[in-house]
């Protein structure tokens, strides 16, 4: 079988270590060819034992790119390395915000797409105590993960998601449009879930306040996390109903924490202000 020629550009930063790391352990199956221009990330590389690739000679052999690049540098770097790509190459990056708010730089001739992973989830039965302990996914820990095809070829979108499936360590890809991935995040994981989580932390920080042990706080709310999610989800057998005391702590919740209009975050008008703001935050639209 003939290696897919793939190579990851950003390749020594946080992402691009991630998205890298078990598409070098493929070596079968893949080409790889690493890009990175910063010192630490060079170095980076250099201690997993592997070799930088000049970014002219990558992108002269590529027939998939990763873009591992953060999502505020996407406007500016796509239109630089956009128009050097080989017609037919997958190029591929790892949020939508950019693609979305229409500052990922196109062309008729490539196949533009988003993967983005979901993480292990409490949810997934993992296999061993080390899967169980990758929080981010991709290093033994099944995973699912989520992708868009922007525009394109079909047969060569198939070759990207072959690749996602494989750098990710997907349990299950799930494709839909990149509007809806950005609906998945930022809307439902960081604006809405990230925000009750890290007030959820706040509040075991009031709770140790009043002199309660702070791993009992810790046990406690995690653990009604995993129950209500999985009630509130439909995960546990015969959906048992929450108590009548909690549906009304509910409702005063919704009083006292949520704003009364917080589903306006759904609004497509909303998303694009949100985006628009987290990839420019010097110039806030909301």
């Amino acid at each position: 079988m003939e290696k897919i020629k793939v190579a990851v550009i950003g390749a020594g930063g946080k992402m691009g270590t991630r998205t890298s790391r078990n598409l070098a352990k493929m070596t079968d199956k893949y080409d790889l060819m690493l890009v990175e221009n910063a010192p630490k990330g060079i170095e980076s590389i250099h201690e997993r034992g592997l070799e930088v690739t000049p970014i002219e000679d990558a992108l002269a052999r590529a027939e998939v790119v990763v873009f591992a690049v953060p999502d505020t540098l996407i406007k500016k770097l796509s239109a630089i390395y956009v128009p050097q790509l080989r017609p037919g190459t997958g190029f591929l990056i790892l949020d939508p915000a950019a693609a979305v708010a229409k500052e990922l730089s196109l062309r008729d001739d490539c196949t533009f797409g988003v993967a983005h992973p979901c993480h292990p989830s409490f949810l997934l039965d993992q296999d061993t105590p080390e899967a169980r302990a990758d929080r981010f996914g991709g290093d033994g820990g099944k995973q699912d993960i989520v992708m868009s095809k922007i525009c394109g070829d079909d047969a060569v979108f198939a070759k990207m998601k072959e690749t996602a499936h494989d750098m990710y360590a997907a349990h299950k890809a799930y494709v839909m449009t990149s509007e809806q991935i950005a609906f998945l995040e930022p809307t439902l994981v960081e604006l809405l879930g990230a925000t009750c989580l890290y007030a959820m932390a706040e509040t075991v920080d009031e709770a140790e306040k009043r002199g309660i042990e702070r791993e009992a706080a810790v046990s406690f709310l995690v653990g009604h996390i995993y129950n209500l999610t999985c009630n509130f989800l439909g995960y546990i057998p015969g959906k048992p109903p929450v108590s009548d005391a909690c549906k009304v702590a509910i409702g005063l919740g919704n009083r006292l924490v949520l704003r009364e209009n917080w589903k306006q975050i759904w609004q497509d008008e909303v998303l694009h202000k949100v985006i628009n703001t987290m990839l420019h935050p010097d110039n806030p639209q909301i």
